[in-house]
């Protein structure tokens, strides 16, 4: 699934490309997918796009939205009216694809995969692709959205909020989680999830394991400190290349090149502390770290 800097890569690329345009007209294939009348988006301006967590919301004129969430399999694939004209080798074309890589941005399209098919005033498209159906759309009146946004995300991890002591505070209320699963509370904190959640606890160097009950202040606030430069690092090179992600230009991301424990099994632990990273399931997700220097 798309973590907050693959999100936050898709969202800048489509408001390049996206924002000023109308909504001409929606097809819906899987109607799971849409939640909401496509008829109150139909015709409207997009003003705006924002990140929260691990979503991406298309704000559109007079107090509507379209909030997306990829999850494992979804993509928004973008292709303007002269890709459609022109050959596949044109300068002029213009596509970008964020989610879950295939060869769909290659290929015609609607295709099976294709849940939602957004037309543009310009006659550019943006589709909706999700091979398990698992991702959705919904559409929401600013209040509705807002709601969303402040009661089902904790705070983001630029934000002043976001300090060791409200970890603390958050920690005295669950001691006994461990800190993977501490980590990618999306309720806790907005936006972190498998992959970023092990390279922040290797910086920070305490075990995926640990009991947030018996972590130290210091240690919450070098955990800050490692949370923003690890999403920093990953939004510069346009995310990470897992099994689940191409960024907003169809490419694959580069913070794959950077990372030091996620998929690194077996390999000496980059800090030379003598030790090998090991690939344990923490929460029932796979989870890597050094058992020798993390404690």
């Amino acid at each position: 699934m798309p973590e907050l800097p693959e999100v936050e890569t898709i969202k800048r690329g489509l408001e390049k490309r996206i924002i000023g345009k109308a909504i001409a007209d929606i097809e819906v294939r899987f109607p799971k997918t849409l939640h909401g009348e496509k008829s109150e988006v139909i015709g409207r301006k997009i003003i705006g796009l924002k990140r929260r967590a691990k979503v991406v919301a298309m704000n559109l004129e007079n107090n509507l939205n379209l909030l997306f969430h990829l999850k494992m399999t979804g993509q928004l694939i973008f292709r303007s009216e002269l890709r459609k004209q022109n050959t596949e080798n044109s300068e002029n074309n213009d596509q970008f694809a964020g989610g879950h890589p295939s060869h769909d941005w290659h290929m015609q399209l609607p295709n099976s995969t294709t849940a939602i098919t957004f037309t543009f005033d310009d006659d550019s498209k943006l589709f909706f692709n999700d091979l398990r159906k698992f991702g959705w759309c919904k559409v929401l009146n600013d209040e509705e959205l807002e709601w969303i946004f402040k009661e089902e995300y904790g705070p983001e991890p630029f934000v002043q909020e976001f300090s060791a002591e409200y970890l603390m505070r958050q920690a005295s209320k669950i001691p006994s989680r461990n800190a993977k699963q501490f980590l990618t509370d999306q309720k806790i904190i907005a936006g972190i999830g498998n992959i970023y959640a092990d390279e922040i606890l290797f910086q920070s160097r305490v075990s995926p394991l640990r009991k947030v009950r018996d972590i130290k202040l210091s240690e919450w606030k070098k955990i800050i400190n490692d949370t923003k430069k690890v999403l920093e690092m990953g939004i510069k090179y346009g995310g990470t290349t897992d099994s689940d992600y191409v960024n907003a230009e169809g490419k694959k991301g580069g913070m794959q090149d950077h990372l030091n424990v996620y998929h690194k099994t077996g390999t000496p632990c980059p800090a030379s502390c003598g030790g090998k990273i090991e690939r344990i399931s923490v929460g029932g997700r796979g989870t890597h770290y050094c058992p020798n220097c993390q404690v």
